[in-house]
């Protein structure tokens, strides 16, 4: 389906939990390590408006970014030898089951979840059944296993020692646990257009100490998906 690019595929039990987000970042982040990024974001009208506001953006400023592949199906996609590329799947929650085989696809899975008050969410919607069942096709096309990552959507650290931690599962389940991103207003891009890895590899004259911050928590998790590839 995919030949050998990398298929990332973001997901979550709940919707509201900011797998949308995440994956524009992440693919900013990736287009910076010289990747280029097809997306495929199903019924998502806010990968559409990042989309037009990046352009906008880079009309007004007179700065070329890199833009998105943008595919609405499984089928346009289509592999440049000697290209480094990835797919990024961000998948509606409500869907989840719908898209079976673009799990099925995923080099590695980005699960999502609230990290207040959430210690049931792989029982959600059949969620824990899906992955599973993933699994099993991707060790069926003779991949060793599929690379399972947790994010927990992080709570301010008032709310830190109450939230629920995803890590206890790990074992049971077989995924790992990543960091996750703070709760902070530089991540949201789907308005602007533009992302904090995008700021300082490009050195825009609108960059914040924010986007320096930011942007470091999101070469932590990149390396931290990498590090079983």
């Amino acid at each position: 389906m995919f030949a050998n690019v990398p298929v990332i595929v973001i997901s979550s039990a709940n919707s509201e939990v900011g797998k949308t987000t995440l994956a524009l970042n992440l693919a900013a982040a990736l287009w910076q390590d010289n990747y280029q990024v097809s997306l495929f974001a199903p019924h998502n009208r806010s990968v559409e408006t990042f989309i037009q506001n990046r352009r906008r953006y880079m009309a007004t400023h007179h700065v070329q970014l890199p833009m998105p592949n943008l595919i609405s199906s499984l089928d346009e996609f289509s592999a440049q030898e000697g290209v480094q590329e990835v797919v990024v799947a961000d998948i509606p929650s409500a869907e989840n089951v719908q898209y079976a085989s673009v799990f099925a696809a995923a080099h590695t899975l980005i699960s999502v979840v609230k990290q207040k008050n959430d210690p049931h969410w792989l029982e959600k919607n059949k969620y824990a059944d899906l992955v599973w069942q993933a699994k099993k096709e991707v060790a069926a096309r003779g991949i060793k296993y599929l690379n399972w990552i947790v994010v927990p959507n992080r709570q301010s650290e008032d709310n830190i020692d109450s939230a629920f931690d995803p890590r206890i599962d790990e074992k049971k389940y077989g995924y790992r646990t990543a960091q996750g991103l703070m709760e902070r207003h530089v991540f949201q891009c789907v308005e602007t257009g533009i992302c904090p890895a995008d700021r300082i590899a490009a050195k825009l004259a609108d960059m914040t100490m924010d986007d320096v911050y930011a942007r470091r928590e999101i070469l932590q998790l990149t390396a931290f998906l990498w590090q079983n590839k």
